[in-house]
């Protein structure tokens, strides 16, 4: 059974599932997790979640050179 590990958190679906296909783009495997206050009523700020890329624990230190140079791409820091 894989262990999954935490690579990183981002503010939305949309931009989850940039960086999973980005990830996949790279033969990692990923697996979203979505974070929503426990409420009745879900709450977001300007609809916006929490979500959890998550990534097999083996490919860990693989998604985290990929994500450095995903950022350096997006034009954001490493």
């Amino acid at each position: 059974m894989e262990k999954w590990v935490k690579l990183t958190s981002v503010w939305g679906e949309a931009q989850a599932q940039l960086l999973k296909g980005f990830l996949e783009g790279e033969e990692i495997p990923v697996r979203l997790r979505y974070h929503v206050p426990p409420s009745v009523y879900p709450v977001t700020v300007d609809g916006l979640a929490e979500v959890q890329i998550l990534v097999p624990e083996e490919d860990l230190l693989r998604a985290q050179e990929a994500l450095a140079a995903y950022r350096v791409e997006e034009g954001g820091e490493a």
